[in-house]
């Protein structure tokens, strides 16, 4: 499973906001697993890895939805930090903010099936949809594990978090255009130097490994494609 936690965080974006630089551009959206580290974060990484321009609107503390129009205008809703087309690619990570405080309750059951159903309908599905109806492909993030040295407040979402993952494997394998990229591939849990002091966040390394191994992977799917 792979754990996120959102704290407030101000991006530096990879290239100016506005519309997409080029028809090789690349828009990364998403929540303070995207957002973290500012210039030195997973988009930036892959811009480097690829060398193509990378737009980074990812927002520390961002839901998949929120209830507060105001809240999504200031970026807070993934689904509105997607606008227009014309992308070659869009970065996607979430849903673990709208899982926090409620895994292991209750209430997880309903969250965690309103985010993607076990008939792989939901909120992630719904703006994958419309991500590739403008034809840009889709990589999907799936979040990575805790370092091993503490728990967490993402450590009751576990499960949640593995539903998510195997969720979305049998997403893309329906979705030519859909990249489904597995973080915890490339995090070794028991490797503190990849995380923030949090033990949740990725560090400026961490960030690195992810950015870069994701680049290769989004490299290998135009190949294959």
């Amino acid at each position: 499973m792979r754990h996120i936690a959102l704290l407030p965080l101000v991006l530096s974006a990879c290239v100016s906001a506005g519309s997409p630089p080029s028809d090789t551009s690349i828009l990364a959206i998403g929540d303070s697993v995207m957002a973290w580290n500012g210039a030195q974060g997973i988009p930036e990484a892959v811009q480097a890895q690829l060398g193509r321009p990378v737009l980074d609107e990812a927002q520390s503390a961002a839901h998949l939805t929120h209830p507060n129009g105001v809240a999504g205008a200031l970026g807070f809703d993934i689904t509105e930090q997607f606008a227009g087309d014309g992308w070659d690619w869009v970065i996607l990570t979430g849903g673990g903010n709208d899982l926090r405080g409620n895994c292991r309750t209750a209430a997880e059951a309903d969250i965690l099936n309103g985010l993607i159903s076990p008939g792989l309908g939901g909120d992630i599905p719904d703006l994958i949809d419309r991500i590739r109806s403008t034809g840009a492909k889709v990589a999907f993030v799936g979040y990575y594990d805790g370092a091993d040295a503490a728990s967490t407040g993402f450590t009751p979402c576990q499960g949640a978090f593995d539903t998510i993952n195997a969720r979305m494997t049998q997403l893309a394998a329906r979705d030519a255009g859909l990249l489904f990229f597995d973080s915890g591939t490339v995090i070794d849990t028991a490797d503190r130097s990849l995380y923030f002091r949090d033990l949740i966040h990725p560090s400026p390394r961490g960030s690195a490994v992810i950015g870069e191994n994701l680049a290769r992977a989004m490299q290998e799917f135009e190949r294959a494609s």
